[in-house]
């Protein structure tokens, strides 16, 4: 199993340049399609609930904010075509008679979250830039669409910090759904890398019995060997950074929002945590 489709959304995020640089090192070299595209919601969508009322939009601002929307789109474009000619690669819209990887560039003016969701669905794998945030998934669009509606796995890329190789990957296992689904999308990442840790946090004993049959499922399929990290303490968010530092991981897989809303609140999620302090790329599946 391979990365055949990456859907790369260009967001002005600063990490953007990063995210593309993730995609090169995750797809198989000899076939693979990268899809960059860049959504802008159309001017009605944005204002709703926005920055701007209705009411507001006179003639000239929507003009304003279309050139603004126009810019975007050229800077997005800009970035995309940038790398893909540093990398020798080949544009087509149609699989080609041979194998090798190339690339394609798509704009649309639709909502965002709905688009990159309905995008991401025809994709093995979404990779996303995100810098640091002070929100999640609730509140950015374009993260919504990919991880909360699309149903698909999604490679969240902070920045610079994410260079380091994907040789060590820490996969975070909490015996849920998600996270088998999240290991799963990763299996790709997982058979390359040299070393695997599983990350456990609590101190819950079923838990860590389940992580060992994981690990024994690991070396059926004949990866490399796991080993289990374990921590106490009831942050699990800060727990797996922190773990991820000490291993020197390039990669965290893990699932996204595997408790509820209301246990999120009282409780805090390490869902949120992780988007908004990672500084190296997460896999994760909702």
């Amino acid at each position: 199993m391979a990365y055949r489709v990456v859907l790369v959304p260009m967001t002005g995020d600063p990490a953007d340049p990063d995210a593309l640089k993730v995609t090169r090192a995750v797809v198989d070299q000899t076939r693979a399609h990268v899809v960059g595209v860049h959504v802008r919601d159309p001017i009605g969508v944005a204002s709703r609930g926005g920055m701007f009322e209705a009411a507001y939009l006179t003639p000239g601002l929507i003009e304003s904010l279309r050139e603004s929307g126009r810019a975007s789109a050229t800077a997005a474009r800009d970035t995309f075509n940038k790398w893909q000619a540093a990398n020798g690669i080949e544009t087509v819209s149609a699989p080609p008679s041979s194998d090798r990887l190339t690339a394609e560039w798509i704009e649309a003016d639709a909502p965002v979250s709905q688009e990159i969701a309905r995008r991401a669905r025809i994709a093995d794998l979404t990779v996303l830039a995100r810098s640091g945030r002070q929100y999640a998934a609730d509140s950015d669009q374009a993260l919504h669409g990919a991880l909360v509606e699309s149903g698909r796995p999604v490679l969240l890329v902070p920045g610079a910090g994410a260079s380091a190789p994907l040789d060590t990957i820490v996969i975070a296992w909490n015996d849920s759904r998600e996270s088998a689904l999240a290991v799963a999308a990763a299996w790709p990442l997982i058979a390359r890398a040299r070393r695997l840790v599983v990350f456990v946090g609590g101190d819950d004993e079923a838990l860590r019995a389940s992580a060992d049959g994981f690990v024994a499922h690991l070396a059926w399929r004949g990866h490399a060997a796991a080993s289990i990290v374990t921590d106490p303490h009831a942050d699990v968010g800060a727990g797996l950074l922190l773990a991820a530092e000490r291993e020197k991981a390039g990669l965290i897989v893990m699932g996204a929002y595997s408790h509820s809303r209301l246990q999120r609140f009282v409780f805090g999620g390490a869902t949120d945590y992780v988007l908004r302090h990672a500084t190296l790329p997460v896999l994760m599946t909702h």
